[in-house]
């Protein structure tokens, strides 16, 4: 955790997602919040060990709390007001790999997600764990990081990373409504013992528009000949309209 909040003091982001964070009860929220931020929480249920995802957002932004009806296991969520007066969804799940956990409904409950909070602003972020799937295409080689690619294309999402994120799969994925509202994702180091590369990138959202108050000269309506017959005096020094 000290690692963690020195990475944060350096890099000072607006948004941290965090997937497994093998959160659970015995771990009080305020062994995980971070000072300036917002914390969103959600621990793993099912009583095994593993899993869990975090959300921070920087408190200025006043961020609440969003639920979904999709039963997939490991998500949170967060909504924002962004200054066009719309609302970005901001989300962070964590896909296990272990079916024995959830059995395949959890794949299921996950397209079901995305169908949900489609045709929303929205930037969503997690470990997905789908090694077999090609982001260039896009393409699964399996039924199931088929049917995964399926639903972000009918909920018309970007995926935006495309390097390994772990050894050489692309586990880690940020996904968000508009092409555009992400530039670059880079890649940098692990935290601690993890063996995961950290995520960085910029969110680019309609900048607010503010009406000036200060003064300015209208230059079309001055009065250009008195100006002309003032300047002729050589006793002007100085000339207002």
């Amino acid at each position: 955790m000290s690692e963690f909040l020195t990475t944060v003091e350096a890099m000072d982001p607006t948004g941290i997602g965090v997937s497994e964070t093998w959160g659970d009860t015995d771990i009080l929220d305020a062994e995980f919040s971070i000072p300036g931020y917002t914390m969103f929480r959600s621990d793993r249920i099912n009583g095994n060990r593993g899993g869990g995802v975090l959300l921070y957002i920087k408190s200025e932004l006043n961020a609440t709390e969003m639920k979904m009806t999709s039963k997939f296991s490991d998500q949170v969520w967060c909504r924002i007001s962004i200054t066009n007066g719309d609302v970005l969804l901001i989300g962070v799940v964590y896909r296990s790999p272990n079916v024995s956990l959830y059995n395949r409904e959890n794949d299921n409950s996950l397209c079901n997600l995305i169908g949900e909070v489609g045709g929303r602003p929205l930037l969503l972020m997690g470990d997905f764990n789908y090694p077999d799937i090609d982001w260039s295409i896009p393409c699964g080689m399996s039924t199931v990081s088929q049917q995964f690619v399926d639903s972000t294309e009918d909920a018309f999402l970007t995926q935006h990373v495309h390097e390994a994120t772990r050894k050489s799969s692309t586990l880690d994925l940020v996904f968000t409504s508009e092409p555009d509202m992400i530039d670059t994702v880079s890649l940098f180091g692990s935290l601690g013992a993890s063996d995961h590369n950290m995520l960085k990138w910029n969110v680019k959202l309609s900048p607010r528009t503010t009406t000036s108050k200060r003064s300015s000269f209208d230059y079309s309506k001055a009065d250009f000949d008195a100006i002309r017959h003032a300047l002729r005096d050589p006793m002007v020094r100085c000339i207002t309209w």
